[in-house]
């Protein structure tokens, strides 16, 4: 637990220091001086996450990806033949074998993309990037990158697709959405994302959609659950760590995803917080992450977790979105935040701690902890 704990203390210090030791760019706009950190700084923020999620062995579903990447093969004719679900996870990894055949350089380098997708948005989107941060780890977010790291792969990519979503470029957005498709079908989860991109937030007919929504997937459930072996490696379905069969069912957890949209609802008329597009968008995908995690508390199993995390994700700039807009610069932003993080904290220990006692373990660095 201690890795784990190193990574919440870390980020804790890139949140409260995140102006002041982070490198910025200087720039001049219109005769103002403006700053803006590298998109280095970003990966560096993110490195100690990178680091132990390369490194690890063992840990949740690990061991059956290292079984399966160990049994690719390297060369172009075979790579070219690999076909079925999710048939660009395994080329793609084959690939990096191809380059280097060690199992801990592969987990390396999807740590690595994932980790710049993540950053390249919070970069371009969030008002307050040490929150991201803190929030990415702190709501155990971070976990799915050491298990289920291939839907992981497809939530970033259709995270940084975001900007095709902000801008109206739905051609674009679509063929990513395919294109994570072919890293894990789930993805197609994600057209109902584009969907309620046309839904003005906190109107009647989003409250309508949302609710027929959520009536529809306790409802198709039984179906859904009957096809759940579409969505997962039946190699390996035996491992399948308990923490991802749990989240379906965990009202907890289910309360805290609905915090975002709770507290989005309760600044509904502030103008300045659905000012910008991109957060009337991501406020959108929280409402849909409310109605995944009801209809799981509802119906129980992890199909719906698994839907939900693609919405999940965009509480990385839900929160920051609050509390610059909805707060006042100083002292009541200060102890709001202040709040939150400590909430988050005491959530962070009982996931990890109580809920799911996950152990990190890394033979390359000797570590079982």
């Amino acid at each position: 637990m201690i890795v784990y704990r190193f990574l919440l203390l870390w980020t804790i210090f890139v949140a409260l220091t995140w102006k002041k030791w982070f490198i910025f760019k200087v720039r001049t706009v219109g005769g103002r001086t403006e700053s803006k950190p590298l998109l280095l700084s970003y990966l560096f923020a993110m490195l100690p996450l990178m680091f132990i999620v390369g490194m690890r062995s063992n840990i949740a579903d690990t061991a059956a990806y290292i079984a399966s990447f160990k049994a690719l093969p390297t060369t172009f004719s075979e790579i070219l033949k690999l076909s079925g679900r999710d048939h660009l996870f395994y080329q793609v990894s084959a690939l990096i074998k191809k380059i280097y055949p060690h199992p801990n350089f592969w987990l390396s380098v999807i740590a690595f993309v994932q980790t710049l997708l993540i950053c390249v948005t919070i970069r371009k989107y969030s008002d307050m990037p040490g929150v991201s941060f803190f929030v990415f780890v702190a709501s155990t977010e971070f976990i799915f990158m050491l298990n289920g790291m291939r839907q992981f792969v497809a939530v970033t990519i259709l995270f940084a697709a975001f900007r095709f979503l902000s801008q109206k470029k739905y051609i674009p957005y679509i063929l990513l959405i395919i294109l994570a498709a072919q890293f894990h079908g789930t993805a197609y989860v994600m057209l109902v994302g584009l969907l309620v991109s046309f839904i003005k937030p906190w109107s009647k007919t989003m409250y309508v959609f949302v609710a027929a929504f959520t009536a529809a997937m306790v409802f198709l459930n039984p179906i859904l659950s009957g096809l759940q072996v579409f969505f997962e490696d039946s190699e390996y379905s035996s491992e399948m760590a308990e923490l991802m069969a749990s989240e379906g069912v965990n009202i907890i957890r289910a309360f805290v995803a609905l915090v975002p949209f709770a507290m989005g609802f309760f600044f509904r008329k502030n103008k300045a917080l659905f000012e910008k597009r991109e957060n009337v968008l991501a406020f959108n995908m929280s409402m849909l992450n409310a109605a995944f995690f009801i209809a799981s508390s509802i119906v129980g199993g992890n199909l719906m977790a698994r839907f939900a995390e693609y919405f999940t994700i965009f509480q990385l700039l839900t929160y920051p979105a609050l509390f610059k807009n909805c707060f006042r610069k100083g002292r009541e932003r200060n102890v709001v935040v202040l709040i939150f993080g400590l909430m988050y904290c005491v959530w962070f220990w009982y996931q990890l701690d109580v809920n799911w006692n996950l152990n990190y373990v890394s033979e390359v660095l000797g570590l079982r902890l």
